[in-house]
């Protein structure tokens, strides 16, 4: 067990390092080069914990990596929730407007795993694009694919003439 100064000492450490990071990611946030070199390491150098980092960043950076967050986000993996995280961190009347030109390249795929990793995330922030994609997946050769849309619109019975 450690004593009261020690366990005082160690939060005033964390809360140190804390501020540090905040300062170096107001930094690079100025930056011109770093949405670059941000691409580059998560499409050749990957490491998980640059996603927390880019969660703290602007709005503006995170729409600049959309494409490689989605990317990553595909793959079924202890990062898939992470990335949807900064992508509902973005203003959700931008993403309505905008995600589905970012998730096009991907939708090509007819894969059972993306269109369920993309149907949950629509569902955390718009029906119309749930809907959208659900309608999508009734096209697929995929029968599993179909499955997801299936089950998204006899759920959601309500939205069949709405939105």
């Amino acid at each position: 067990m450690h004593s009261f100064n020690e366990i005082n000492q160690l939060l005033t450490d964390c809360i140190n390092l804390q501020d540090n990071l905040l300062d170096k990611l107001y930094l690079l946030a100025n930056e011109p080069k770093t949405v670059e070199l941000l691409k580059t390491h998560l499409t050749q150098k990957f490491d998980p914990l640059l996603l927390h980092l880019i969660k703290q960043f602007p709005e503006a950076i995170k729409i600049s990596l959309l494409p490689e967050i989605i990317n990553i986000m595909q793959y079924l993996d202890g990062n898939t929730k992470l990335c949807q995280e900064i992508i509902l961190s973005i203003n959700t009347q931008w993403l309505e407007k905008h995600i589905w030109n970012y998730i096009t390249p991907i939708l090509g795929q007819q894969d059972y795993q993306t269109f369920g990793i993309l149907m949950y995330l629509f569902n955390s922030f718009s029906q119309k694009l749930s809907k959208k994609l659900a309608n999508l997946a009734l096209q697929s050769d995929d029968k599993d694919v179909q499955e997801i849309g299936e089950f998204y619109l006899s759920n959601n019975r309500y939205l069949l003439d709405d939105v």
